[in-house]
């Protein structure tokens, strides 16, 4: 999926620059340094205004011989909590002052993206923005000033870096997580693809297991190496139930999975009618109490899978899991179903490390087993899946016979998408 131009990032950003080259793509580095100026008062529009305002001073800077080959990307990003706007403290005094409010507390985390290149010797211009939801644990004042110490958040929005050690105290994200990096990649890919400015016909193809890259693969659990889902739902309508509140139906649990289970009940709850989520913590206590003991409820795994496992193990391919559920629940499911012989690394959420789509876990997996990113493929059936994969710098495949369809998989940049399990060895 090479880009047709040559890309211009107009910011200093190390990591917006390392986001680029996770997409396999380039960039030249040219700072903006325009006067920014905020005129709006929504939080999508002023990311959106000061995108546009770093983009148009960083074209205006190029010949006309560098505008006709280049493609300008202005981002700016911002963090939103209670219609508070943060953006970088600057200073540990308020540094400190943001994370105190960010703690045990959620925010929003708003980035604005505009690009402008030469279609046809006329310039054009397209701006778009995402938001990303970050709960934050709740901090301690020494927790808060050791991490300010560290001086590695004063140039960040809302004073702190998700890819650092500040994920120790991130909970749940609902979105991009690169978003919150600082460039929404998935909504970038999109958006270029949709202005013509991605050349498909040069797409890089998802590694081949037989051509010496591939030694390992990093599989989701819920919808991908089982169907979960009549046990999920029969958690959750027991939650649901323990609250006064009608069953949910079984399909549309498939779109409330797959992001954790304080997640999981959110989206009943708002479903149920609960949208300021008066019930959660009694519904979300309910849950874990029968989820602890119904999580292989009708349990199955899918046809194909265990045969094709047992022979990429054969293979001398290394196997793990990656899921969102809690680690012990996630080792039941695992164990059971499996035996403990058959995976080298199961992983599921544990206190201090980030969830999907965080990449953190895949990078946990990695370093265990002293391998790179462009060694494995990351096999699941969500958006969530394809964003954690692709942050980390794995071939995503997408699978067909899980909880989502394949408009989601692509959406999200599955570099492959299969519809049998056995499909992963035709790679071969």
């Amino acid at each position: 999926m090479n880009c047709r131009k040559k890309i211009i990032l107009g910011s200093a950003s190390p990591r917006r620059k390392e986001l680029l080259k996770q997409m396999g793509w380039d960039c030249e580095v040219i700072p903006s340094d325009c006067e920014e100026k905020i005129t709006e008062k929504r939080p999508s529009r002023i990311v959106c205004e000061l995108s546009d305002q770093k983009a148009e001073n960083v074209w205006e800077k190029l010949t006309d011989e560098e505008q006709e080959n280049a493609l300008v990307l202005g981002a700016d990003t911002i963090v939103v909590q209670d219609q508070l706007i943060y953006g970088k403290p600057g200073t540990k005094e308020r540094a400190a002052k943001m994370l105190k409010r960010l703690s045990g507390k959620a925010h929003q985390v708003f980035t604005g993206v505009t690009m402008i290149w030469m279609d046809h010797e006329e310039v054009r211009t397209h701006t778009f923005y995402d938001m990303t939801e970050v709960k934050v644990a709740p901090m301690t004042a020494a927790e808060i000033q050791d991490y300010v110490e560290k001086e590695t958040c004063l140039d960040k929005a809302g004073a702190y870096g998700i890819q650092n050690e500040f994920a120790a105290y991130v909970t749940e994200i609902c979105g991009d997580y690169s978003n919150v990096v600082g460039l929404p990649v998935a909504a970038l890919y999109a958006n270029m693809k949709k202005c013509g400015l991605i050349d498909m016909g040069d797409a890089h193809p998802a590694a081949s297991l037989g051509s010496g890259r591939v030694k390992g693969v990093i599989f989701d659990l819920d919808g991908t190496l089982a169907d979960t889902l009549e046990s999920i739902a029969y958690c959750g309508n027991y939650a649901m139930r323990s609250c006064k509140l009608p069953d949910i139906p079984l399909e549309k649990y498939r779109y409330f999975v797959g992001e954790g289970a304080d997640t999981l009940i959110r989206r009943c709850l708002i479903y149920s009618g609960d949208e300021d989520l008066k019930l959660y913590e009694k519904a979300y206590a309910k849950y874990q109490i029968i989820f602890k003991e119904e999580c292989l409820f009708n349990v199955t795994v899918y046809p194909g899978m265990l045969e094709t496992l047992q022979e990429l193990k054969a293979n001398g391919i290394r196997l793990a899991v990656l899921s969102n559920k809690p680690q012990e629940r996630t080792l039941d499911v695992v164990y059971s179903l499996f035996g403990r012989d058959l995976f080298d690394t199961v992983l599921g959420h544990r206190q201090g490390i980030a969830k999907k789509p965080s990449p953190q876990g895949v990078q946990e997996i990695l370093n265990g087993w002293d391998m790179e990113a462009k060694d494995v493929l990351f096999v699941g059936d969500s958006a969530t899946d394809m964003i954690t994969g692709n942050a980390a710098g794995a071939t995503t495949v997408g699978v067909l016979w899980g909880f989502r369809d394949r408009a989601e998989l692509e959406k999200h940049r599955a570099q492959k998408i299969i519809e049998r399990p056995e499909e992963l060895l035709e790679l071969l």
